[in-house]
């Protein structure tokens, strides 16, 4: 539970400093590099608001369970964390409203510029995981999530043309799974490259635990979260309408 936690919070915090780098680019550079950093940061911000506040909220349910009674009661702060970080998947618009915005308008904003260079930036990374043992395991995975989302999305979007929005977009929040999910990963891959190359140069003990920390994290994540990516695929692809075709008065 403390290694999910780990994997959740510090994936998060780097998608979040990886964006907030975008939006410094966006208001300092000029031509190609500011364009690309704007549809791209256009792209991630669905998953940097709604993926983010869902980890970390999984994040504070474990570490209640971890400390029990004495994480449940008031007396002590985790449970006020669950609290306060309970309204970050409802405020700025609901994580339902920024699945919506992801499958229904930003993915396919100018001509899909930002998920290109989404996948574009991805795979500069897994080439960088050459000569890596770890690295590279991690980067096999995520080339191969890489491959499925892209599939997915060329679905959706013939869907969108045949079958309309509401069946396209009935299953959105699955849609939203799974892209963040690829993105938390692709910043684990990128942390995990660094944590490695520093592992094979001469650094203090402490250093090498927390490069080893950074490791282990990544592995947690991409081992175990990343896979459940294909369940979400199934619903996607099949169009699935279990949800879409439930009745009022069924309930």
């Amino acid at each position: 539970m403390l290694l999910a936690q780990k994997s959740f919070v510090e994936g998060g915090i780097s998608l979040c400093f990886y964006s907030g780098n975008l939006v410094d680019i966006v208001e300092t550079a000029e031509g190609e590099e500011k364009v690309n950093a704007a549809f791209l940061l256009d792209l991630l911000m669905p998953i940097v608001k709604a993926c983010s506040s869902d980890y970390g909220l999984l994040a504070n349910d474990l570490a209640i369970q971890i400390l029990g009674g004495s994480g449940y009661t008031h007396e002590f702060p985790v449970e006020q964390c669950y609290r306060d970080n309970r309204l970050n998947p409802i405020h700025e618009g609901t994580n339902g409203i920024q699945a919506l915005d992801l499958l229904g308008r930003k993915v396919w904003l100018n001509n899909s510029a930002g998920l290109k260079l989404l996948a574009k930036n991805i795979v500069a990374d897994i080439a960088q995981s050459e000569g890596l043992e770890k690295s590279k395991e991690f980067a096999l995975s995520i080339g191969k999530a890489l491959e499925l989302c892209n599939k997915v999305t060329q679905h959706l979007g013939v869907s969108m043309a045949s079958n309309g929005a509401d069946k396209t977009l009935a299953n959105a929040g699955c849609y939203l799974s799974m892209m963040g999910k690829l993105v938390f990963s692709w910043m684990w891959l990128r942390q995990s490259i660094v944590a490695e190359k520093a592992l094979a140069t001469d650094v203090s003990k402490s250093e090498q635990a927390f490069y080893q920390g950074k490791l282990q994290a990544a592995q947690y994540f991409i081992r175990w979260e990343l896979p459940s990516i294909h369940q979400d695929a199934d619903l996607l692809m099949t169009l699935d309408d279990t949800c879409l075709n439930m009745q009022e008065d069924w309930f």
